[in-house]
């Protein structure tokens, strides 16, 4: 009994436990494991940082998005006051936002301004009103073909008419719509919307595109829609707000004389056609 202790005791003071269990044995896994949750507070303050910069700049963008819309829509509600009550007559002298035939009004304020664009329907093509001819000038100023400007102002007739005619292009188009599962309303147009269920129109037309280049970075296309119109009730435009693609859709007016109606008006709205005549000798 006395011999298995004192084995037992020398075994216990080998010296050759030391190499397989060295003294720096724990101290090794503490250092670990400080740097372990040195590299987790590190990660953690991390995150933090970068959550609460992506909150300040989501405040920052919330800040400046809701002055903005305030600064709108305060100028649009100063430009409406200013068009819907005209000056009494003993103020007619006093400095207005707006006068009659001015396109662009500039509301200003302490911490910014607002720049309210007039968008008369008088300035635009009437899908109802207008005929081939316009019609089809219109859309070789967008862009499109002098074959395929003629053949979307065919459709548009078509769509707009009573239906009857026998001839091959009513055919045609009649034969188009069937097999497209619909027909041609053979009405006035009811929104400018409508007018995408006619052959040959489609949204990047109507609404425009955006192209990108390394060049010129990106360019907008802008569509023939906001120069249509269902409301003017007249083949007429308005020269004061028309744009220049609109103003080229009238029969006999040139780029030669386009190009000045617009420059000169920014200068002092037309009144008449006979000023307009006179300010640009035609």
């Amino acid at each position: 009994m006395h011999t298995r202790g004192r084995n037992r005791k020398c075994a216990c003071l080998n010296p050759e436990s030391r190499i397989l269990r060295p003294a720096f044995a724990d101290a090794g896994v503490a250092l670990l494991a400080v740097m372990s949750a040195v590299s987790v507070m590190i990660l953690v303050a991390l995150v933090f940082s970068g959550s609460v910069q992506i909150e300040t700049r989501t405040a920052i963008y919330r800040k400046e998005a809701t002055q903005a819309y305030a600064l709108a829509a305060g100028g649009v509600d100063a430009a409406i006051l200013e068009i819907a009550y005209p000056p009494a007559a003993d103020q007619q002298d006093q400095p207005r936002l707006w006068k009659e035939g001015q396109r662009l009004v500039r509301v200003p304020y302490e911490q910014g301004q607002a720049l309210v664009q007039i968008v008369n329907e008088t300035g635009k093509v009437d899908l109802n009103s207008a005929g081939r001819e316009q019609l089809a000038r219109l859309f070789q100023a967008r862009g499109l073909e002098a074959v395929e400007a003629a053949q979307l102002a065919a459709a548009i007739n078509h769509w707009r008419t009573p239906a009857g005619g026998d001839d091959q292009e009513v055919d045609a188009l009649e034969d188009y719509y069937r097999h497209a599962g619909y027909r041609a309303a053979h009405r006035p147009f009811g929104s400018v919307e409508e007018v995408l269920r006619v052959r040959g129109m489609s949204r990047d037309i109507l609404y425009g595109t955006a192209e990108f280049s390394r060049e010129n970075g990106i360019r907008y296309k802008y569509g023939m829609g906001q120069d249509l119109t269902i409301y003017s009730g007249a083949p007429q435009v308005n020269v004061n707000y028309a744009s220049e693609e609109v103003l080229l859709s009238v029969p006999d007016v040139s780029e030669g004389l386009a190009e000045p109606i617009v420059r000169e008006r920014t200068n002092k709205p037309f009144k008449s056609l006979d000023e307009l005549t006179k300010r640009l000798g035609v």
